[in-house]
């Protein structure tokens, strides 16, 4: 039984493929998001599934652009958000905590805690250590992700607690802004599909994500009878 990885067999083809997957890939995400962002009857959002499908997709852009879509993580996010995106708006302090007081929360958790000590993930998070409240817009706002220092704690007020919970930190996140700029990294001037048509090592990694993306034909024929 043949073992061979396929492969593209020209750039014009891989960049034909890479340009309709990326555009179907925004498709859905953009579906996704308007959906969330829909105010239903007493004007609320889906904000946590929007914000999710908005982290989940970023993360695997960055997968994708490094060619490892099996185990990439924090550092690949910010490998592709340091090369496409606005970095005065998307540093690694605040994509760190989107990855570990949001990502993982949500994904493992439902909802976020209501203050994220980031003295809990020292390996990640240097000193001065952070203990950071949230806000998630459905609106836009600039930049998409504000964190706000305070001087002195404040003592966490709406959210139901069975003790006193203070923070020192606010991070506001505005919904749309963040999906258009998730968006814009792919199909902006300087984006993502740019450079696979000037860049030889994004492709290799491109179809190196495909090759795990989409399964072997004689795999899919074997789903396919199972």
């Amino acid at each position: 039984m043949s073992t061979n990885v396929p492969s593209f067999e020209s750039k014009a083809k891989l960049l034909g493929f890479a340009k309709q997957f990326l555009r179907d890939q925004v498709e859905g995400f953009r579906k996704d998001i308007a959906i969330c962002l829909t105010m239903d009857r007493r004007g609320r959002h889906a904000y946590f599934p929007a914000l999710i499908r908005c982290i989940s997709f970023l993360d695997f852009l960055g997968g994708l652009h490094a060619g490892d879509i099996e185990t990439h993580s924090l550092r690949e996010l910010r490998g592709y958000a340091n090369r496409f995106m606005d970095g005065a708006d998307y540093d690694e302090l605040r994509l760190s905590i989107l990855y570990e007081g949001f990502r993982h929360k949500i994904a493992h958790l439902s909802d976020p805690y209501p203050v994220f000590d980031t003295s809990t993930k020292s390996k990640i998070f240097a000193a001065p250590h952070r203990r950071i409240a949230w806000t998630v817009y459905a609106g836009k706002r600039q930049p998409a992700i504000k964190l706000i220092p305070y001087p002195k704690p404040i003592l966490l007020k709406k959210a139901r607690t069975p003790w006193a919970v203070s923070y020192n930190h606010r991070i506001q996140i505005s919904l749309r802004s963040f999906a258009n700029d998730i968006v814009k990294s792919i199909n902006g001037p300087s984006g993502y599909l740019r450079q696979l048509q000037s860049d030889s090592l994004a492709r290799k990694n491109f179809e190196k994500a495909m090759q795990k993306f989409f399964s072997q034909s004689r795999n899919c024929v074997a789903a396919s009878i199972a």
